[in-house]
């Protein structure tokens, strides 16, 4: 039952690589680069606050300035033949009303999204650096306990569930 509810809210709040991310660094990274990860976290969330502070700061200003270039866009001598019936007003305020807020909106959550990215980034290469810093680590133990594997014939064949 657990499981369907969790696909169904799935499919309408998607996990993001970020999330799934921050998951493993949790598990995986050790003291010291965990004290790393959240200096990095700590400065990707206050670009994070600088741009949603902006965002309700200049959003009128915002919304003017997008309403500017769409009126300019309407304006601008377009050479298309289309019947005025079939046509439609390029100048209806409603419309760039909405397409201005629409576009302030997505630019946004584009600004968000590319900071989500570069910590995905930041975060994919600590953790790489930490999976392998911990396979160079295992290796010389790894390696001796199969040279020391004392088991003969058919027995050295299977391998044991500590290896």
């Amino acid at each position: 039952m657990t499981s369907l509810s969790q696909e169904v809210k799935d499919l309408f709040q998607p996990r993001s690589d970020l999330f799934d991310l921050r998951r493993q660094a949790a598990k995986i990274l050790n003291k010291e680069e965990w004290a790393e990860y959240k200096k990095q976290a700590a400065k990707f969330d206050g670009e994070r606050h600088y741009v949603k502070r902006a965002y309700e700061l200049e959003y009128p200003a915002r919304i003017a300035k997008a309403q500017r270039r769409l009126i300019n866009e309407a304006g601008s001598v377009k050479r298309r033949l289309v019947h005025k019936v079939f046509g439609a007003d390029a100048f209806d305020k409603t419309e760039i009303n909405r397409r201005a807020k629409i576009d302030v909106r997505t630019a946004h959550n584009n600004d968000l999204a590319r900071i989500d990215k570069r910590e995905c980034d930041v975060l994919r290469t600590m953790l790489n650096k930490s999976q392998n810093l911990t396979a160079q680590r295992e290796k010389p133990i790894k390696d001796f306990q199969r040279a020391v594997d004392r088991r003969s014939g058919q027995e050295q064949r299977m391998r044991s569930r500590s290896r």
